[in-house]
C-alpha cells in the first residue's frame, strides 16, 4: 500500500506529533509511506520518506489553511492508495484521526466565559478552527478515528457526523520507555541532586503540562494548600510562565512546597519518582500524560471526562474528579489518595496493568486494520459501479455497437 501521513509537526514530544511519528514508524515497516509535515524532529530510524510542505508559520490561524494548501499540491504530484490526516490539518483525506473536536472545545469555553465567548464567536483563530474542522471531517467520503468515546461522542453531537463513520481508537504509550522503577527510592534517587525531594519519605504530587491554565494547575494548588498534606511536595513540569503561579502558591502558603521544575524532556523519570499524578483538565479530549504516567505505575487524580480516564477504574488505579475544577473535590480526592498510603504498592501495580493494553504496537495493528478495512470497501465499491455500468442499457448499446 502506498500511504500518505499527514500532520503539520513530527516529533516525540507533543501529543499529536507524537501520534505521526509513532504510526510513520511502523506503518513505513510494511507500506510504502510519505510523511507530509511542515517541521520534522526525532526522525530516528523511521524509514518513511519525508516530504517538506510549507506554511504561514507566524500567523498561528493561517497555519492550517496555508498547510492544507500545500499538502494537497504536494499530494497532486504521487498518487496514494490511502490518506491519513493527524487532526483537521489537511482537506481531502481520506481518513483523519480526530485529536480533539473544536466544536466541543469551543462551547465548552465559551460557555464557561459569557464576555469572552461571545467574543470568541468573531476571533479569527476560532471561527477558522471550527470551519476548517467541518470542512474536514464532514465530507462522507472519509472515515474518521476519535481518540476516546469521549472525542466521538462530541463529533456525532456537535459536528453531526454518522456516528457509523466514527472509530474509536486510543493514543498509546511506549512501555518501554514509560516504565516503573523497582521503588520511588529508587527512582528518586536517580534525579539530579536538586530535583529530588527534599525530604526522602515526602509525599510527591506530579503536575505536567504545558499550558497551566488549561490544565488547570490554579485549582491543584489551591486544593493542595487545603488538603494540607504532611510532609509533601507539589512538583510543576511545563514550559509555561510560572510567575503568577508562584503568586498564587505564595497566597496560598505552599510556596515552600511547590516546585516549579519548568521543561524536562525525560518526564518519564518524574512519573517514576512520583506518588501520584495529577491533571484536573476540563477538557481532556485523551490526555497522553495520563496513559504515559500509568505506564510508569503512578496513579491519577484527573477528571472523568478526561478521555484517558476511560481506561482506569475509579478507586484502583484513579481517583476521577466529577468536577476537576471543584478545589473542594480536588482537595478531598488528594486527602483520600494520602489516606491509602498502605494501598499504593497495589495501586500502582493496578496503574501499570491499565496501560499494558495500549502500546503503540497495539493502536499500530487497530490503525493497520481500519486502513485495510477502508481499502477492501473503497475497492468493492469500485468494483460494483464498474459492474453496474457494464450491464447498464447504454453499455450494452455500446458493446453490441463495438461489435457490429
Amino acid at each position: 500500500m502506498r500511504l500518505a501521513l499527514v500532520g503539520r509537526y513530527f516529533n516525540r514530544q507533543g501529543g499529536v506529533s507524537r501520534v505521526l511519528a509513532e504510526l510513520a514508524d511502523r506503518a513505513a515497516n510494511e507500506h510504502d509511506v510519505d510523511v507530509y509535515s511542515y517541521e520534522v524532529l526525532d526522525r530516528g530510524s523511521c524509514r518513511a520518506n519525508f516530504v517538506h510542505v510549507p506554511m504561514v508559520e507566524r500567523v498561528h490561524w493561517l497555519q492550517v489553511p496555508t498547510f492544507s494548501r500545500g499538502v494537497n499540491r504536494r499530494l497532486r504530484e504521487r498518487p496514494h492508495d490511502l490518506v491519513h490526516v493527524i487532526d483537521s490539518q489537511a482537506t481531502g483525506g481520506d481518513l483523519y484521526t480526530a485529536q480533539s473536536c473544536a466544536a466541543a472545545w469551543l462551547s465548552q469555553a465559551r460557555a464557561a466565559a459569557p464576555v469572552k465567548g461571545l467574543l470568541s464567536r468573531v476571533y479569527p483563530p476560532h471561527v477558522a478552527a471550527k470551519v476548517f474542522e467541518r470542512r474536514c471531517l464532514v465530507p462522507d467520503r472519509s472515515a474518521v478515528v476519535a481518540v476516546s468515546n469521549g472525542v466521538r461522542a462530541d463529533l456525532v453531537t456537535q459536528v453531526g457526523l454518522d456516528p457509523e463513520r466514527v472509530h474509536v481508537i486510543y493514543n498509546g504509550v511506549d512501555a518501554d520507555v514509560f516504565t516503573p522503577a523497582d521503588s520511588r527510592a529508587e527512582a528518586r534517587a536517580e534525579l539530579d541532586a536538586a530535583d529530588r525531594p527534599r525530604s526522602p519519605d515526602a509525599t510527591v504530587l506530579l503536575f505536567v503540562g504545558h499550558y497551566f491554565q488549561r490544565k488547570g494547575l490554579d485549582p491543584v494548588i489551591r486544593a493542595f494548600s487545603r488538603a494540607a498534606l504532611p510532609n509533601a511536595e507539589l512538583w510543576v513540569i511545563g514550559s509555561d510562565e510560572p510567575a503568577p503561579y508562584r503568586r498564587l502558591a505564595r497566597e496560598s502558603g505552599v510556596a515552600d512546597a511547590v516546585r516549579f521544575l519548568g521543561h524536562r524532556p525525560n518526564v518519564e523519570r518524574y512519573m517514576r519518582a512520583a506518588d501520584a499524578f495529577v491533571l484536573p483538565t476540563r477538557y481532556e479530549p485523551f490526555g497522553l500524560v495520563i496513559l504515559e504516567a500509568l505506564a510508569c505505575g503512578t496513579p491519577v487524580v484527573t477528571a472523568r471526562s478526561a478521555g484517558a480516564a476511560e481506561l482506569t477504574r475509579d478507586g484502583s488505579e484513579a481517583i476521577l474528579l466529577d468536577d476537576p475544577w471543584d478545589v473542594a473535590e480536588l482537595a478531598a480526592a488528594l486527602r483520600r489518595l494520602a489516606e491509602a498510603r498502605e494501598r499504593w504498592p497495589q495501586m500502582s501495580a493496578a496503574a501499570r496493568a491499565a496501560a499494558i493494553p495500549w502500546t503503540w504496537d497495539a493502536i499500530w495493528r487497530q490503525t493497520s486494520e481500519l486502513y485495510s478495512e477502508l481499502l477492501e470497501r473503497r475497492y468493492a465499491g469500485g468494483a460494483r459501479r464498474a459492474s453496474a455500468r457494464s450491464s447498464s442499457p447504454s453499455s450494452a448499446r455500446t458493446a453490441s455497437s463495438s461489435a457490429g
